[in-house]
């Protein structure tokens, strides 16, 4: 099943064409994690401040059935 994700701020640049309304449709088999998701969209993971899936935040390492919404969010600087 499709995996969306969503991707915000500087993340995008990962994504040529990116659509943040519709975010990527991405078939993951069940199995598959958070951080191998990351590495196939060539995301780096220290680029990636705050991970939530289903709208609760996870780690790298939380485990995909495939039919989620995936967002990831980078560090946010400040003054």
């Amino acid at each position: 099943m499709a995996l969306q994700i969503f991707l915000n701020a500087t993340l995008r640049q990962y994504a040529p064409g990116y659509n943040p309304v519709d975010g990527i449709s991405w078939e993951v088999a069940p199995g598959t994690t958070v951080a191998q998701v990351l590495s196939a969209l060539h995301i780096p993971a220290a680029e990636v401040a705050l991970l939530m899936v289903d709208g609760r935040h996870r780690e790298p390492e939380f485990v995909l059935q495939g039919h989620e919404r995936l967002v990831l969010f980078p560090p946010i600087g400040g003054g």
